[in-house]
């Protein structure tokens, strides 16, 4: 509602998403990129799902990479022949739907240990970015009360 009231990035194109506005965000606030560029460890940060040597925000030819964009690969570490045996063909989970889907997936019982735990991996990393999401949107909207 705050977002849709009283706040408008054209980077966003018009979209409420907070696909769209997490990047919005990032490009415009210093407040936001001077703390997400440095690792998770230096700003305080504890995560079950990334290493401390994480950072969530990465300039790429001058652009802020979108942190959706940057969350690994669910199986990286595995060749394509291994893949093939898998029930899933995600590769990434890095939106909604590939969440919805990895989730819809996790309700086979004939899925691989192997599988399944990367599976559960990826969700909750996509789930732990968005809730950072919401955190780095209302830092970036304090930031700018603060002044």
């Amino acid at each position: 509602k705050v977002y849709k009231d009283y706040y408008y990035d054209p980077y966003t194109g018009g979209s409420n998403s907070i696909k769209k506005v997490l990047p919005a965000m990032l490009s415009r606030s210093l407040f936001l990129q001077e703390k997400y560029s440095s690792s998770l460890s230096e700003i305080g940060l504890n995560s079950l799902n990334f290493p401390g040597t994480h950072i969530w925000l990465e300039v790429q030819d001058g652009i802020i990479r979108d942190p959706y964009k940057s969350l690994p690969p669910l199986f990286d570490d595995y060749d394509e022949d291994y893949l093939d045996e898998f029930l899933s063909d995600l590769e990434e989970l890095n939106n909604g739907g590939a969440a919805l889907t990895a989730y819809g997936y996790l309700q086979y019982t004939d899925m691989s240990d192997t599988e399944r735990s990367k599976l559960v991996q990826g969700l909750l990393r996509y789930c732990e970015l968005d809730t950072l999401a919401m955190v780095m949107i209302y830092e970036h909207w304090n930031s700018l009360l603060v002044r």
